[in-house]
């Protein structure tokens, strides 16, 4: 399946930022899900299908009302992600998919071998922490 050259993950609050403004890894941690059926951890992205995904973003609330995303966004390039996925420690362990939601045409995740080993999980979050092209900030966070 083809996807848009930039997906976006939501950052959450103000401690998944550096004290140099740049993306902590741990933005990139994936997600054990005990409903899926098949051998992949997700980290949820929206897929920039058209200009008004990233304010769509923005405007994601919690089940309380509260904005998802108080401190922002990060913008990443698929083709990083894909060059990572290529590298000898890594190669084969990613993959990408849309997964759709009621509330959320854009959505989709990450996909992460959820048999890979923990070091090399590491390595991946800092891997697409690096692959971050540009930090969306919101303001009045």
């Amino acid at each position: 399946m083809n996807f848009p050259s930039i997906c976006i993950r939501g950052i959450p609050n103000e401690t998944f930022l550096t004290e140099d403004g740049s993306i902590g890894s741990h933005l990139f941690q994936f997600t054990v899900r005990a409903d899926r059926q098949d051998e992949w951890l997700e980290l949820s992205i929206n897929w920039e299908d058209d200009i008004l995904v990233a304010e769509f973003t923005l405007q994601q609330t919690r089940q309380d009302g509260t904005l998802q995303f108080r401190a922002g966004l990060a913008l990443l390039v698929l083709e990083e992600i894909e060059r990572l996925n290529q590298r000898p420690m890594v190669r084969g362990l990613l993959g990408d998919e849309r997964q759709e939601l009621a509330d959320n045409p854009y959505h989709g995740n990450i996909l992460l071998r959820s048999d890979t080993v923990k070091h090399t999980r590491k390595l991946v979050e800092a891997g697409l922490a690096l692959a971050v092209d540009k930090i969306i900030r919101r303001v009045n966070s």
